[in-house]
């Protein structure tokens, strides 16, 4: 029987945050299909397509990148911070650019996502992380 290595905290916190995105991600998807009818009527822009296929596509991208964590693979890592950081930008981009109204909590919203990059790069970076997934177990 092979005794699996006790999560470090600082992954465990990675773990949480890259779930917590492909949930959100995955009820983007789900919503359109529930509630097609209702969207429809209001038809929000870009679009259905739009809204379910990115749902789809960072929900399916966090799923890859949770088994990598907890797989202990050797890209998971690096996935994550490139994940982070295009996942932030796209997210910017969609409300800036995309949306009708961007929002009125923006500086909040700013603030969170550079806080959370900078605990995903943190993580990522951190050299005792690093050899926690490089000493895999037998």
């Amino acid at each position: 029987m092979r005794i699996r290595a006790r999560l470090p905290i600082r992954i465990t916190f990675l773990a949480c945050l890259v779930l917590i995105t492909t949930m959100l991600n995955a009820v983007r998807v789900i919503t359109v299909f529930a509630w097609h009818a209702a969207l429809e009527t209001y038809a929000p822009q870009p679009g259905l397509v739009y809204i379910g296929a990115t749902g789809g596509i960072w929900a399916m991208a966090g799923t890859m990148l949770l088994w990598g964590i907890w797989r202990r693979t050797a890209w998971a890592l690096k996935a994550a911070l490139i994940g982070a950081l295009v996942y932030a930008t796209w997210v910017w981009t969609d409300r800036l650019g995309l949306q009708a109204r961007p929002g009125a909590n923006w500086e909040f919203s700013l603030l969170a996502t550079v806080v959370l990059l900078g605990g995903v790069a943190a993580v990522a970076l951190d050299p005792k992380n690093q050899a926690y997934f490089i000493k895999r177990g037998p």
